[in-house]
């Protein structure tokens, strides 16, 4: 059963709007606050008592998106204004920019400086408004609208939806807690969402601050960049990447729409049906595919449009957001051998080498996307300039060989990968390069968001033994419905205990492995491992009773 016509089109009451000054909500500070083992929509976690109403759960998914498009907005507005500044002092005499007092700024980017002064006329004209009313309740209802078309599964439902968006969230924070480094106010790879905590500062200090209304903003990060003490080679390796903000907003939007309309039965099922959605999508990945359809079909109804409009502010703005979402969204399709095939060679083509100094390179700072460099757009998925191309599925090859399902397979020095868009286009998102450098960096970028999204997914078993215990039982309730249902031929009763512990071994460590191998969390990148194993460990001693008592309950249930 739908949720339709509980969120359908309800009407928001209004929403002040969101302004350089406004502070974190309640909401987005509890969320914040939040531990990744404790992250969860249910208090206390794992509790089977007074699940949260969709209302509740779409407060939880619009206060992320909401924060993640400020972001967006206010990073755009500070480029732009950084832009300007540089273009004027470069028409300015050679001792111009040279002074800087109180109220000046200084904003390094790609080698250049850019200084800011925040009494000039550039600044009075800045907007302060970065969300409008508007915009708010627009973003609300279509969390509401979406929050409606997730069917009543067990498993694949909206509190494992907002359960996925909120740990995409954490994992976004958590880039930036792994080392030390991520706390020096030189870091360029500061993200404005992120409150500053300053060296000899608590973190209780910091949430003291952001409760007397401190907003959440970079700006004492710039303040501080002059009196760094960081060595200059990690300060030129932070100066080389920064945090995009719009592939972030984009990573915690397919958290929330990955699942939308899922049936509660794998995609083998739904092409043994025959069901009419293998007509649209093919035969592989055809509920993810389906999912993302959903959500950019209700994102592009006139309902949204001042929404729409702020999230693309450019039509390459829109082919990003789609570029990024169908890249991570199906990536979550684990079920498929062909999707995990090509997941795994992709990892090892961005991680199994090392850089000629011995160092898994740069990389141990996800930037996410380059800002004032050579490569403009390495953000995800690509390393040279978007491009739209012409290309007829059954003219998609496989290594020289014809593929009649239309998979591409990426080719060093050719990683070309193609999505079709709505109308028929289809977008080039691995673009060729001369350069192996950026043609490498943009081929981590991607995998690392995919990698995250796929750990996010699968959060409960690298968090909590209360969240594990809890969401294995829902998907247990889920598999035997689709049994008792009549569709599916396997009883998920029979080695219960023994498919759990194979799914640690095969996906969920080597998956939480990947965290670490990556670089990308620092110190922080045994937590995902460390917390899998010590489920596992537990799982192995007392799994089998566990099993036992939850087979009989469901099937209580169920009779």
């Amino acid at each position: 059963m739908s949720r339709r016509a509980a969120g359908e089109h309800s009407l928001e009451h209004e929403l002040p709007p969101i302004d350089v000054d406004t502070g974190a909500t309640e909401l987005q500070l509890r969320i914040f606050k939040q531990s990744w083992k404790n992250v969860s929509a249910r208090q206390p976690i794992g509790s089977a008592e007074n699940p949260p109403d969709i209302e509740a759960l779409a407060d939880f998914a619009s206060a992320i998106l909401e924060r993640r498009l400020t972001d967006v907005v206010r990073y755009r507005r500070e480029a732009k204004l950084a832009n300007k500044s540089l273009r004027s002092s470069s028409s300015s005499d050679d001792s111009g920019g040279a002074n800087l007092t109180n109220g000046i700024v200084k904003r390094v980017r790609g080698g250049e400086t850019a200084t800011l002064n925040s009494s000039s006329s550039a600044q009075h004209n800045y907007d302060r408004i970065l969300l409008t009313s508007r915009c708010r309740s627009q973003l609300r209802k279509f969390v509401k609208h979406i929050a409606s078309m997730y069917n009543d599964n067990y498993y694949h439902g909206l509190e494992h939806a907002i359960h996925v968006t909120m740990g995409a969230d954490k994992l976004l924070d958590m880039l930036h807690d792994g080392s030390v480094d991520f706390l020096d106010s030189s870091n360029e790879d500061f993200m404005a969402s992120e409150p500053y905590l300053k060296p000899h500062q608590s973190k209780d200090d910091m949430d003291a601050s952001m409760q007397n209304g401190s907003t959440f903003s970079s700006s004492a990060a710039r303040e501080a960049e002059s009196s760094s003490s960081v060595p200059p080679s990690t300060a030129d390796q932070h100066n080389q990447v920064y945090s995009d903000t719009f592939a972030k907003f984009a990573f915690v939007f397919a958290g929330f729409i990955h699942d939308v309309d899922h049936q509660g039965v794998p995609n083998a099922r739904l092409v043994e049906e025959d069901d009419p959605i293998c007509n649209t999508y093919g035969r592989i990945s055809v509920a993810e595919k389906h999912s993302i359809k959903v959500a950019f079909r209700t994102l592009n109804e006139s309902d949204y449009d001042e929404f729409r409009s702020t999230v693309y502010e450019t039509n390459e703005d829109k082919l990003r957001l789609h570029r990024i979402i169908h890249s991570i969204v199906l990536s979550t399709d684990i079920a498929s051998p062909e999707r995990m095939r090509e997941t795994k060679k992709r990892w090892q083509e961005a991680f199994s080498k090392h850089d000629p100094d011995g160092t898994s390179n740069a990389f141990s700072r996800l930037s996410l996307a380059g800002k004032y460099t050579a490569t403009e757009e390495i953000a995800t998925v690509q390393a040279s300039k978007l491009q739209v191309v012409s290309c007829e599925v059954n003219d998609i090859r496989r290594g020289g060989e014809h593929d009649p399902r239309g998979e591409l397979l990426m080719k060093r020095n050719s990683m070309t990968r193609t999505l079709q868009l709505e109308g028929g286009q289809t977008v080039e998102y691995f673009a060729s390069s001369s350069n192996e450098d950026d043609i490498k960096t943009a081929l981590r970028h991607s995998v690392m968001l995919e990698t995250m999204l796929n750990v996010a997914d699968v959060s409960h078993a690298m968090q909590s033994w209360e969240l594990f215990c809890f969401w294995n039982k829902k998907l247990y309730q889920e598999l035997y419905s689709a049994f008792k249902a009549g569709r599916s031929k396997n009883d998920p009763s029979i080695g219960w205990y023994q498919n759990e512990l194979n799914f640690f071994r095969g996906y969920i460590i080597p998956l939480a492995e990947k965290m670490k191998k990556s670089g990308v969390f620092g110190d922080r990148g045994e937590e995902w491992t460390k917390n899998a194993k010590r489920i596992r460990d537990r799982w192995k001693k007392e799994g089998e009773r566990i099993s036992e008592e939850m087979i009989d309950s469901v099937k209580q249930d169920f009779a």
